[in-house]
Formats: structure tokens, C-alpha cells, sequence
């Protein structure tokens, strides 16, 4: 990447408002290891990886973390989500466009080409993709991205997007068009109704503003109201929360959680400690998922320890559609598998979900660490049909290399569901 071009870039949108051995050996000659605690959160796929929080070698090595690997042109060549120096799978911290413990970038031409790694060094699938394709003009820039699968044919991804495309503007924002393999306008993902968008930039790479526009660049509503998020995040990318907006820019509640603000705070790793939310005048509001907020707590390795939600006044409360308080989280001896998930109430005990039926997640793994086995347990850690869809558990098959290639559901009476 060419620091010039990313800075010129960066500017101008300110204004807006292991299987190493089988890699070439060009492309092992990682000059440059950077770690970082988390990555930032995205939108779109447009902008550059980056991390959130930088570490020392020394920090990583009883943490979760990101390894960052660069060639001698600071071309980004791999990213890693490691405790210590083993692979893990991504946890909190990871975002949408970070799906597997590695992915792994080359280049050919005017072509960035990224796939992604479990903890075996096999290739596996993000979103349904084998192989991102991203296209670039002659000066670096992202013109656009599709999808390949094992076998090289161009396929829409698991969010129904064949292709994005990006144009850069001459205020330095970013227009965005996602599109289904008919050429039908795709949303920006699942649930999250803004298509054709424009993305504004900060001065530290990071998105400042998304809007949602119509074919002459007009901003447009969506069937909740909103045409804009405004997003906030200190220099590190830290994320604070955001802001929604109309089309006229004033503050609107809408979009999936149905809040006019998100209110975040973080600890010195960039991880959320707590997250509360206001209506358009400033007053305390519940999202639509059932709760008014929440604080999240962390074990030494950066995993979740337990989350417990909050009431409208910021003391202890009941996630009211999910119907429980706590969620504590238990990892095995190393800190690399997570084996249980326990529901509770506010007087710290067992209490089933409100809309799955179950008070417990407990799961098992083989010697190579894989999950083998997920059950869903009562208030007396009995085996449970789920309420939402009959599952009791759920098994895990792998091949010779040790990747995952099927997985099957089981009532309690081990019949087996479709």
C-alpha cells in the first residue's frame, strides 16, 4: 500500500464529515509483526485492515491478540487471532470481515486477493466465500470486490452480495453498491436496511459517517426513518458509540436497535465495559433486543468472563426479552476453549431464556481442541429440547486434516432434526 496515496485519501474524507511452508517465499518474508488488542468496528470491506490498540511481544503472550504481518513494502500479508503464539478462533473482538483465525493476502497485478485459515492452516470459507477478490485502479484503490468459490466461480456470498462497487468522489467520500448475481441491489447486510452508501472518513482512517443515498447522491430514508449513522471512535479507534440520523440530520431513533444513541465505554484494551442508550431527547431508552445496557467484564486473556445487563438507572436488571440477568462464561485450564455458558437471575441463580428454553451451553472438545459436541441444558443441568427450534445438541465432524466438514442436531431422545 502506498502511504502516500492512503494519507492523500484519508484527508480528503476528513472533509466530509499454519501452513506457512506452502506460502511462496515471498510472501513469508514478514519484515514488519505488529500486535494489536482488537479490530475496529466496519461497515463495509472498503477500508484498509487495521488493528485497535497496539501491543508489545511481551503483552501477547498470555493474551488474546491480532499479529499483523507485513512485507518489506508494507503490504499487509497476514492477519492472526492468537492467544499467545497459538491460533484460536475469533472472539468479541473480531468484526464482520473477520470471520476464521487467519486470513491471508496476495497479490497479482491489480488484484488483492484474500483467504482465510482455521487453526490447521486449511483453507476454509468466509461467508460462504473461498477467495475475496478485491480489484484496484492504478493508483491502489478499491474499485471492487467478488466472490469465488473452491472450485473458482464467482458466487454471491452468504449475505446475497455478488459484487461491491466503489467509487471515489471528489470530496473523498466513498460511494458503495452491493449487488445480488442479477444485478438487483443488495442491503449492506442482513437486517441493516441502507443500500446504495456513501462512507466518510476521519483523519485516523476510520468511519466517521455512512449515509444511505439515492442514484444522485440525495440522501434516503429507510423504512425506520434513519439515512445516516454517525459513528465515534478516539484516535486508537476505541469505539464510543453512535449516532443515529434523517435525511434532514436530525437525531433519529431507528435501524435494528431502535435507539436514537449508543453510548459506549471501553477499557484499555479497546473492549466494551458497558453500553447504555438514549432516545432522540437524551432520555434513558431500552433497545429492541430488551435491554436499557449492559457491562461486560474480562478475564486476564481477554475473554468474556460474564455479562450482566442493566436497568434503566445503570443498576443490575433483566434482559426482558431474553428473561435472564448474568451470563457467565467458563474456558478450560489454557484459555483457548470456552466450556460452558450459565443464564442467571438477579439473585445470581439458574434461570431458563426466555424465547430458546435453556439455562445452560455446555461444550466439549476433543485433543486437538475442535469442538466435538454443544448441549443445551434445564435448571437442573438435565439435556433440553430447545424452545426456538427442537435442538438438544449439536456434534461435530472433522476430516484427516482436522477441518470441520459437518455438524448435526439432536433432540433428547437423539433423533436426529433435519
Amino acid at each position: 500500500m502506498k502511504k502516500f496515496i492512503i494519507f492523500t485519501i484519508l484527508l480528503a474524507c476528513f472533509g466530509c464529515q499454519q501452513k506457512d511452508s506452502e506460502q511462496p517465499k515471498s510472501e513469508r518474508k514478514y519484515n514488519i509483526i505488529e500486535y494489536y488488542s482488537t479490530l475496529p468496528l466496519r461497515e463495509s470491506p472498503y477500508a484498509d485492515f487495521r488493528g485497535v490498540v497496539r501491543l508489545t511481544k511481551e503483552e501477547v503472550r498470555e493474551r488474546n491478540h491480532y499479529e499483523f504481518a507485513y512485507d518489506q513494502d508494507f503490504r499487509l500479508l497476514r492477519v492472526s487471532f492468537k492467544l499467545g503464539d497459538t491460533l484460536v478462533n475469533p472472539n468479541h473482538t473480531a468484526n464482520y470481515f473477520f470471520t476464521s483465525p487467519q486470513q491471508r493476502f496476495t497479490y497479482e497485478d491489480n488484484k488483492e486477493i484474500r483467504t482465510f485459515f482455521d487453526r490447521f492452516g486449511n483453507q476454509v470459507e468466509q461467508r460462504n466465500a473461498y477467495k475475496e477478490i478485491y480489484l484496484k485502479d492504478d493508483l491502489g484503490r478499491y474499485t471492487s470486490l467478488y466472490f469465488e468459490d473452491e472450485a473458482g466461480n464467482r458466487i454471491e456470498n452468504s449475505w446475497g452480495i455478488y459484487e461491491y462497487t466503489w467509487k471515489l468522489e471528489n470530496d473523498g467520500s466513498v460511494i458503495e453498491n452491493r449487488v445480488d448475481q442479477e444485478g438487483n441491489p443488495v442491503s449492506l447486510r442482513p437486517g441493516f436496511e441502507f443500500y446504495k452508501i456513501r462512507l466518510c472518513y476521519n483523519q485516523n482512517g476510520l468511519l466517521a459517517l455512512m449515509q444511505n443515498v439515492d442514484d444522485e447522491g440525495s440522501l434516503v430514508e429507510n423504512n425506520s426513518g434513519v439515512a445516516q449513522d454517525k459513528l465515534h471512535f478516539d484516535k486508537l479507534g476505541r469505539w464510543y458509540g453512535w449516532t443515529v440520523l434523517d435525511a434532514q440530520h436530525n437525531v433519529k431513533r431507528g435501524n435494528g436497535p431502535n435507539v436514537a444513541k449508543g453510548i459506549n465505554s471501553t477499557d484499555q484494551f479497546g473492549y466494551e465495559r458497558s453500553i447504555r442508550y438514549e432516545d432522540v431527547d437524551g432520555t434513558p431508552i431500552q433497545n429492541s433486543y430488551g435491554f436499557w445496557g449492559s457491562k461486560r467484564f474480562y478475564d486476564k486473556r481477554g475473554n468474556y468472563a460474564y455479562t450482566q445487563f442493566l436497568d434503566k438507572d445503570g443498576n443490575p436488571g433483566i434482559n426482558e426479552n431474553a428473561g435472564y440477568s448474568i451470563a457467565k462464561y467458563t474456558w478450560n485450564a489454557s484459555g483457548k476453549n470456552r466450556t460452558r455458558v450459565d443464564l442467571l437471575g438477579l439473585d445470581n441463580e439458574p434461570v431458563l431464556h426466555k424465547t430458546r428454553g435453556y439455562a445452560s451451553i455446555k461444550q466439549e472438545y476433543n485433543g486437538d481442541g475442535n469442538l466435538i459436541k454443544t448441549s443445551y441444558l434445564g435448571l437442573k443441568g438435565e439435556l433440553v429440547n430447545r424452545t426456538d427450534n427442537g435442538t438438544a445438541y449439536i456434534t461435530y465432524f472433522y476430516d484427516e486434516n482436522k477441518k470441520l466438514i459437518n455438524r448435526k442436531r439432536f433432540d433428547k431422545d437423539d433423533t436426529e432434526i433435519d
